[in-house]
């Protein structure tokens, strides 16, 4: 179990951990298929059918605010820019109608899926055990365009930060989303996303966690304060800690090293102190604070680790494309902690 320590409002992780980033188009070890589910979410009604709105015990509201929601895992569609977009979504047992819950949207890899993100990561057990919504969106033609990266998303200039948002803005409106706890994350391209989205839209998530993924867009203007941790190991052979291309990357790009990833990063949301170092074990973070609005930033490297999510699932198969798991961090709790703690 990880345990997260604060010093100077950013989490610590006390245990040994790895660190993986990196993005290639098929950098989720995600030979995947994507999704292909077609079913919507059912939009909460404000009352549940049969009920008396004259009704003095209980009132309507009462009932409507303890109605209990379609639970756990689903897939849905959304129409954007023209396309039909698909996402799975998971909804905690205990949600109801009157329930404020946190969103976490979780970005897939490229040639990954949103099934597949899900599989890998468990975050769907933690978002029942802890009590949160998850949604892991897909990506056009199994990958994001994150500026530099990846595949036909980047090459077409799909509107990804625009689907997201339109995403996120369906399911405030459909579920019992806290709008003030949404949060993002995402592996390898889809952390790339992540730090993309956060610089375009950060009036739409609260903090975001990429892991195993650059920031590869040239500008960065977040209009507002955005929390970050950032996850990468330093052994990753898809994503070079270091920037570059990777021996086993094939999207032929040459990444953005998360040292000036974390520079640009942390220059526009105007983090003006030193930044301090601690290492526990396995575990480098490096943490800034003094940054605008109250921000904080970490980055965390893990010692030996190769580019699957750190704690992760992954099937045997998929290891010569990007190495094997660490197990020196639970990447999904570590995220998770981190963002309950905003």
């Amino acid at each position: 179990m990880v345990k997260l320590r604060f010093i100077m409002g950013i989490a610590f992780i006390a245990v040994p951990a790895v660190f993986f980033a990196g993005c290639r188009d098929r950098d989720s070890g995600d030979d995947a298929p994507p999704t292909q589910a077609s079913t919507e979410p059912t939009a909460v009604a404000s009352e549940p059918p049969g009920a008396n709105p004259s009704a003095a015990t209980p009132s309507a509201t009462a009932i409507a605010q303890a109605a209990p929601l379609e639970t756990g895992t689903s897939h849905g569609t959304l129409t954007h820019d023209g396309s039909e977009r698909t996402y799975r979504l998971f909804v905690p047992s205990d949600a109801t109608a009157g329930s404020k819950m946190a969103l976490v949207v979780a970005l897939h890899g490229g040639f990954g899926s949103g099934d597949q993100l899900a599989d890998n990561s468990q975050f769907e057990k933690t978002a029942q055990a802890e009590g949160f919504i998850v949604v892991f969106p897909d990506g056009t033609g199994r990958t994001w365009n994150a500026g530099n990266c990846c595949g036909g998303s980047a090459r077409d200039d799909v509107d990804d930060v625009g689907f997201l948002a339109a995403l996120i803005d369906r399911l405030k409106a459909t579920l019992p989303v806290d709008p003030e706890r949404v949060f993002m994350t995402g592996h390898s391209n889809g952390a790339m996303m992540t730090f993309r989205f956060a610089c375009e839209r950060a009036d739409r998530v609260v903090a975001v966690a990429p892991v195993a993924g650059s920031l590869e867009i040239p500008a960065c203007s977040p209009h507002g304060p955005v929390d970050l941790l950032a996850i990468h190991g330093d052994s990753d052979k898809n994503h070079p800690i270091e920037g570059g291309e990777g021996t086993r990357s094939i999207a032929n790009v040459a990444f953005v090293s998360m040292a000036d990833s974390m520079r640009l990063w942390t220059a526009v949301v105007g983090c003006t102190g030193s930044p301090e170092t601690k290492t526990e074990g396995a575990l480098t973070t490096t943490a800034w604070s003094g940054c605008a609005g109250g921000a904080t930033a970490a980055l965390v490297v893990i010692a030996g680790a190769d580019h699957p999510w750190p704690g992760g699932k992954m099937p045997a198969r998929t290891t010569a494309l990007q190495g094997t798991p660490s197990q020196e961090l639970d990447a999904t709790r570590a995220v998770w902690e981190f963002f309950e703690s905003r």
